[in-house]
């Protein structure tokens, strides 16, 4: 595998940044500050690290942090420039157009130009798959699904019948898209009768979901996740849910069915939300929070169930303090029973 290797100068000019120190330094990797070593560059964006920053460290960072005598690039945002840096010294092999052998593609399904199809992958009847897609290895596309030009389908990923993915969407490992919601109703005589799920599960265009995460098809309609949404792996979106764009749903999230999610939410790792429950744009929901009621827009809350952030933080002191306060009160209860013995005693 070729190593690309850039000067400072080159580098600069990538993240639109300005070189400090020697411009002909070449990097060809990047590692945080602590593991620095000769070829790679460090990107640090808070400026309480820099005491800790080894000297001869090449720091990509904001204008002005980078000391006398010291090399690097600064910009104005560091983590937009990191992005950039990252998209040209990536090393990941580019797939060919064309359809392995090895790759089961059903006549009646439609694919566009420069597609490319993994051994192992499965392409059912009438899935319709859009020009610069690609297919990557052992995943499965069920009937009538549609994929938008210009996703990535990585391996194992499973899309179910009918569902439809929008343009430039990117579906991770092993993740589930169009899946048999869970509905059931329990019944005396019958036992637990299973409710059919006869809809479908839509993603809208620039949407990308994890590895190992689902999503339901709807019981009737559609399952909606809007435009740019990110869903992080490991997190379940049951049926009929709709999530509104750009919002952000991280790892071990649940949302339970019909849940209402608006526009650029942001449902911290473990977060989850009861059925039937609306979450307003602008909102976000702290970690392990459990949201069981509806929750107004740009709000910030947290806990279980979800409050107000700033009140759960403020009870959750509180509760640390329980054991002193405890230990107070019982020093009370003992002074008032000395108090009222030694009133008794003089009455």
């Amino acid at each position: 595998m070729t190593v690309k290797k850039i000067s400072l100068a080159q580098a600069a000019e990538i993240v639109k940044g300005s070189v400090k120190g020697d411009p002909e330094i070449q990097v060809c990797e990047v590692l945080p500050p602590e593991k620095a070593r000769e070829g790679s560059i460090s990107p640090l964006w808070e400026k309480k690290f820099i005491p800790s920053v080894r000297k001869g460290t090449v720091l990509l960072t904001k204008r002005g942090w980078i000391g006398e005598g010291e090399n690097g690039i600064e910009t104005d945002d560091p983590r937009v420039a990191l992005i950039a840096l990252l998209a040209f010294l990536s090393s990941e092999p580019k797939a060919q157009p064309g359809i392995s052998a090895d790759a089961y593609v059903s006549s009646d399904a439609v694919i566009g130009n420069n597609v490319s199809v993994a051994a192992g992958a499965v392409i059912k009847a009438g899935a319709v798959i859009g020009e610069n897609t690609v297919v990557m290895e052992n995943a499965v596309i069920c009937e009538d699904a549609e994929i938008g030009p210009d996703c990535f389908i990585e391996p194992g990923v499973v899309v179910y019948r009918r569902s439809k993915i929008g343009r430039g969407c990117v579906l991770h490992s092993n993740c589930v898209i169009g899946c048999e919601g869970f509905g059931f109703i329990p019944d005396p005589k019958a036992g637990m009768v299973k409710i059919p799920q006869i809809g479908i599960a839509r993603l809208d265009d620039g949407v990308e979901i994890g590895a190992c995460s689902s999503v339901d098809r709807a019981t009737f309609g559609e399952t909606y996740i809007g435009p740019m949404t990110k869903i992080d792996s490991h997190v379940k979106i049951g049926h009929n849910c709709e999530i509104g764009a750009y919002t952000i749903i991280v790892a071990q999230s649940g949302i339970a069915g019909s849940t209402k999610i608006g526009r650029g939410v942001i449902m911290a790792a473990q977060s989850g939300a009861s059925n039937h429950s609306t979450i307003g744009d602008g909102c976000t929901v702290g970690g392990r929070g459990g949201v069981v009621c509806d929750i107004p827009p740009g709000s910030t809350v947290s806990g279980f169930p979800a409050q107000n952030h700033k009140l759960e933080l403020r009870q959750q002191a509180a509760i640390r303090r329980l054991p002193e306060m405890v230990r107070q009160l019982h020093e009370l209860e003992k002074r008032i029973d000395r108090i009222e013995n030694t009133c008794d005693a003089d009455a």
